[in-house]
């Protein structure tokens, strides 16, 4: 789902509102307040979405998602300046923020930042990654994403992410130009706080 906010400012373009719906999508214009209480909702209930967003709705949503709970749980930690400039250097991307790290259980190399993009660039092409990280002024939140995290050095689809949750990379990036690419997911919900009622086949 698509999202667009419209002020005096920035007019809605219908030229641009008319190509996404022929190429299937929804648009919808709201209140911020609307689209967090919908973001939320979405990410409790299991279902898979991408949201596209402004940055100050992002970081409402952020603020709910990232207790300190799931913070210890996921193991989330701040991007290393050596994975960062490694990054900037094979795939000319900026890359700032939050991520955790898997190991291979087969043949113990570690997953994480580089190998996410490089995994992105392989599935999805340089130029579609690129612009991905290069929107200006806007977030992409990917709601429950499917994930797919194939080891980069044995090619094994690693099922389980740390203390065993499934599929359990986890990513927060930040960009210079003031744009974010994140991921929630309602596994992580139960993990870090069990009483939460989801969907009985999320439990």
């Amino acid at each position: 789902m698509e999202t667009y906010n419209s002020s005096k400012a920035a007019p809605i373009n219908f030229d641009t509102i008319q190509t996404l719906v022929h190429q299937g999508k929804t648009v919808v214009s709201s209140e911020d307040s609307a689209i967090i209480e919908w973001a939320i909702k979405t990410i409790t209930e299991g279902r898979t979405t991408t949201l596209y967003c402004k940055p100050t709705v992002f970081e409402a949503i952020r603020r709910w998602y990232w207790t300190p709970e799931r913070v210890k749980l996921v193991g989330f930690k701040p991007i290393s300046p050596e994975q960062a400039a490694r990054v900037k250097s094979d795939f000319n991307i900026e890359v700032d923020g939050y991520a955790n790290s898997l190991d291979c259980p087969r043949c113990g190399h570690v997953y994480s930042t580089y190998e996410f993009i490089q995994q992105g660039i392989e599935e999805h092409g340089e130029e579609l990654v690129r612009a991905a990280f290069s929107l200006k002024r806007a977030a992409i939140i990917q709601i429950n994403p499917v994930q797919d995290t194939i080891c980069r050095n044995c090619r094994l689809h690693i099922l389980l992410g740390g203390n065993g949750i499934y599929g359990g990379y986890d990513y927060e990036y930040r960009c210079p130009l003031n744009n974010a690419y994140a991921c929630c997911r309602a596994v992580v919900i139960v993990a870090a706080a069990p009483n939460v009622r989801l969907r009985p086949d999320l439990v």
